[in-house]
């Protein structure tokens, strides 16, 4: 590569001007310190009156010449380097210090996103935000690998999050040339200069003493899993577990969803997911040989990113508008507000939603083709954005919800998030919620036997539903106020803020997590105690419900003092009187007009009570599936319809 003097000199910046623009290198202007750099800025004056923003670096810079190999200072590469997602020389300026050494200080406008990994473990930065930046970099890297020259390239031997600037449209700016080198292509480079940070170093240099592309590429890999898990690659927290071998062992245990940050996860396309995955593992392969080139990995990345796009537009029918809903609600005022709680507030209203259209019928038809309906509904809004909880909960919902369609789950009609809303749309459940009823003596009384068994099966046909789909799905907060009725008394199960969604990565059923969630009373003890969760943990909640059903009451009743309803359920099996916690109002059955009300069968009682107690096991593999919980049940309810039958034909025979 030539170098130009004149474009050089056209570049050049008096010393004096950066100083002044930087209150000479002061700390308070300092960005990033580094082993051999450091970072400010600062507020250039231009000949033109306008003030910009800039980010000027310090450092000691040389031009080595080894064979056919150059080894650049980087002005001289990025003066020759022209590509959207590289950053641009601004400015060049240097201060001899002596000894034949100088102090060069490179100028780039300053981005004001700043560095990528600034923002690996913040949720806001959203999935399709991440890939987006992936795919620039990835063209980047191409641009270097196989564009700048005819017969050479350059390696830029020190790719990592914090050489990935990200402007005010998050679009990735490519920086940090010190190490560059510039060789033949297809060649072996050996350099002494090679430096990069340990989790970010391509392992097979420690033997060969030489880069080629495919060191660029391991490079690449590791930001991809930083991207991913939504961490970086060096985090001082932990205990010195090499990065690379923990997100390839994690790969090929298929346990990816351990170190995927729940929020990020809710928002990926399977599909999309196992792509980006599978790239990435192929960039950290310990050989070279093994590595794909960055052509391949640019392509692959891009196809990624076109199906997570089908996927977001794949909720395009949902997105509601502000003003509708606002119209809809007379402002969100209080006339139409049915609920509140620690998430938000919620409110009944009349509005136009699309008709329970699945996302297998929209692909090809535009959002004004699909069918709409006019219809009462439910308007969860959201206290704020600021929340994380709230935030997570919003896209958890959306994740699982827009993909589920079962008469026992309550469907997402829609949702909006203009400006600082969030706001989710459902089917407004005319019966409120089951807590509702066994928290009010009298109401619950209304509920017969055959009812509130019907109501168990009902959200055992749900939880079925979500444990034998296709990526399983854990809800994680099973309890009576999550389980709403409607006017002709289906149980539907609502709220998702928490539940997991499972990888098609992932093997097995089982997820490990330090972020315990749900609702103490109702919470799996195995859970809750190592962070194991299973779908046998919703079976669990699941059995607490059973027991809140049979007994009338809410398992945090005051009468159950601080045990709570599971520790007593297991005390008085223990006693050998669990019978003695059944509803006394469902016992009184003496008389043949209290059987025809619904009187209890007592062996459909017994039925009951042996698997709901079986769902409190306090170890998970203790618990029994859903199949075999729908079938106690069924078998529960067949007692009793035919103790009805009986009663009645006796009632005429007589």
């Amino acid at each position: 590569m030539s170098s130009s003097t004149q474009e050089m000199e056209s570049l050049y910046i008096p010393i004096e001007e950066i100083e002044l623009a930087t209150n000479n290198f002061a700390d308070e202007n300092l960005l990033t310190r580094g082993l051999s750099f450091h970072v400010y800025k600062g507020q250039l004056l231009l000949q033109s009156g306008d003030l910009i923003n800039i980010a000027a670096r310090k450092c000691r810079q040389r031009v080595i010449v080894v064979d056919e190999v150059i080894v650049v200072d980087e002005v001289s590469v990025l003066r020759d380097l022209k590509h959207k997602n590289i950053v641009s020389l601004y400015k060049w300026t240097f201060k001899d210090i002596g000894k034949d050494d100088e102090v060069f200080i490179i100028i780039n406008k300053y981005e004001a996103n700043e560095s990528l990994d600034k923002h690996l473990s913040n949720p806001t930065l959203t999935w399709m935000q991440r890939l987006l930046i992936c795919v620039g970099v990835a063209r980047a890297l191409s641009y270097l690998h196989y564009d700048t020259f005819e017969n050479h390239y350059v390696i830029h031997g020190n790719i990592k999050s914090s050489k990935i600037l990200l402007d005010h449209n998050w679009e990735p700016k490519l920086h940090g040339f010190k190490f560059a080198v510039i060789g033949r292509k297809h060649h072996l480079h050996l350099t002494g200069k090679y430096n990069g940070s340990l989790h970010y170093m391509d392992p097979a240099y420690e033997n060969t003493r030489g880069l080629n592309h495919k060191s660029d590429v391991f490079s690449f890999g590791v930001v991809l899993f930083e991207v991913l898990f939504g961490r970086e690659a060096s985090n001082p927290n932990d205990d010195n577990w090499y990065f690379a071998r923990m997100a390839r062992a994690h790969y090929e245990e298929r346990k990816l969803d351990n170190l995927i940050d729940p929020v990020l996860r809710k928002q990926m396309n399977l599909q999309s997911l196992n792509m980006f995955a599978e790239i990435a593992y192929c960039c950290i392969k310990e050989k070279r040989s093994q590595r794909p080139d960055m052509k391949t990995i640019r392509t692959r990345l891009e196809r990624a990113l076109e199906l997570q796009r089908k996927h977001g537009k794949s909720l395009d029918h949902l997105r509601l508008r502000l003003n509708d809903i606002e119209l809809a609600t007379g402002n969100f005022s209080e006339t139409y507000c049915i609920g509140s709680g620690g998430y938000g507030m919620v409110y009944k209203a009349e509005l136009d939603h699309f008709d329970g259209i699945n996302v297998s019928e929209i692909e090809g038809k535009s959002k004004g083709e699909l069918r709409k309906k006019y219809s009462s509904v439910a308007i969860k809004r959201l206290y704020s954005r600021v929340d994380r909880q709230g935030e997570q909960g919003f896209v958890a919902e959306i994740g699982t919800l827009s993909n589920c369609k079962h008469p026992n789950i309550v469907p997402l009609l829609g949702f909006c998030d203009e400006g600082r809303e969030l706001i989710l749309i459902y089917e407004y459940v005319a019966n409120g919620s089951l807590d509702n009823y066994l928290g009010d003596m009298d109401n619950v009384t209304n509920l017969v036997w055959a009812q509130r068994l019907q109501i168990c099966l009902d959200i055992a046909h749900g939880l079925n539903y979500l444990h034998t789909r296709k990526p399983m799905i854990i809800h994680r907060d099973i309890k009576s106020a999550n389980i709403l009725l409607d006017d002709t008394w289906v149980a539907k199960i609502a709220d998702f803020g928490l539940s997991k969604l499972q990888c098609t990565n992932q093997q097995g059923t089982t997820f490990i997590t330090n972020n315990v969630a749900g609702t103490e009373v109702y919470l799996d003890p195995e859970y809750e105690n190592t962070g194991t969760l299973k779908k046998e943990s919703d079976i669990y909640s699941f059995g607490v419900v059973l027991f809140e059903i049979l007994c009338g009451r809410l398992a945090y009743d005051k009468i159950y003092g601080e045990k709570g309803l599971p520790s007593v359920a297991r005390q008085r099996y223990n006693e050998g009187t669990l019978k003695g916690m059944v509803d006394p109002k469902l016992m009184e059955a003496d008389d043949v007009i209290s059987m025809l009300k619904g009187g209890v069968n007592q062996d459909s009682i017994e039925t009951f009570l042996k698997i709901a107690y079986q769902c409190l096991a306090e170890t998970q593999s203790g618990r029994p599936t859903m199949e075999v919980i729908i079938k106690e049940l069924e078998e529960a309810l067949n007692f009793q319809v035919s103790n009805l039958f009986q009663n009645v034909t006796s009632l005429f025979v007589n």
